[in-house]
């Protein structure tokens, strides 16, 4: 998504040059873009970049036929000459939550099953000359399968890895998995994504992954689903307490007619002067200066 900063109407953006552009590569939902940025003209780039394939995305449920059937893809990946990303919600196995499955714990196991091919290990505790080495044995083919946290989610390009397998997946959001999905399919072989979850009640929301690769409409349903958090906060999650009566993952359609409706406004009238009801009811609320006066 591209940001281009405006304070004209939307015919006048189209024609001028913008002074800053800020740009994400992570899909953020209009709506919760529209509250942080609603000074902004928006513009969403949708298109996959050029020559990329389509990732086949595959929900699993992590029981013994499953796993099974995961191990089996892997290693007809592995025959076929591809490289494969194992990603885990932990880094050691806990005592807390044993249901989870760690990378640290697994890697001498995925050895032994998958004997013949080279496994290595990446999280955030490493350092930094250790985590640039390990990508770098992974790149060169020196490694085969990589085992590792969600630390690969952003700014990891190895354009012959063609298959991820998640575990746990249940405990990463729609729009994180998607972010992740992103690492496969990156060069000339047909990729897959195996999302395997340790729960049968998890694969009913994990479903939206396989049936859309778009990551504006994944990042929706992850807004719908675990809410928007705090906007200027750290809580990543959850209904906004600062909106008692609205909630932007359901009514964002008001939020765009109001975006619209206050371009239109500010168009027209720039110092509200041709609104004078509005800009005394907007004047108990802001300070006076940014009205023009």
């Amino acid at each position: 998504m591209a940001k281009a900063s405006s304070n004209v109407s939307s015919e006048g953006d189209v024609r001028m040059a913008p002074h800053i552009l800020a740009m994400s590569a992570t899909p953020i939902p209009r709506t919760l873009a529209l509250a942080l940025y609603g000074d902004m003209s928006l513009t969403q780039i949708t298109d996959l970049p050029p020559g990329r394939i389509p990732v086949e995305t595959c929900i699993i449920e992590g029981c013994d036929a499953g796993f099974e059937n995961v191990y089996k893809m892997m290693l007809d990946e592995l025959e076929a000459g591809g490289k494969v990303y194992i990603v885990y919600p932990i880094i050691e196995q806990s005592e807390q939550q044993p249901q989870l499955r760690a990378a640290s714990a697994d890697l001498e196991s995925m050895s032994c099953r998958f004997q013949g091919y080279k496994c290595a290990l990446l999280h955030g505790k490493m350092k930094s000359d250790e985590k640039d080495e390990a990508l770098r044995r992974f790149r060169s083919g020196e490694t085969n399968i990589l085992l590792s946290t969600q630390v690969i989610e952003i700014g990891v390009d190895v354009p012959d890895a063609s298959m991820m397998v998640v575990m746990n997946a249940e405990r990463f959001g729609i729009a994180q998995l998607h972010q992740l999905r992103g690492r496969v399919g990156r060069g000339v072989r047909k990729s897959k994504c195996l999302l395997v979850s340790s729960t049968a009640s998890g694969l009913n929301r994990l479903k939206a992954l396989g049936n859309s690769s778009d990551g504006f409409y994944l990042a929706n349903m992850d807004l719908l689903l675990r809410g928007p958090g705090d906007l200027l906060g750290k809580k990543q999650s959850g209904h906004l307490p600062e909106f008692p009566i609205a909630r932007l993952e359901i009514d964002g359609n008001i939020l765009q007619e109001a975006h619209l409706a206050a371009l239109k406004i500010i168009g027209t009238s720039h110092d509200l002067e041709q609104f004078p009801e509005l800009k005394a009811e907007l004047s108990m609320r802001q300070p006076l200066c940014l009205l023009g006066d």
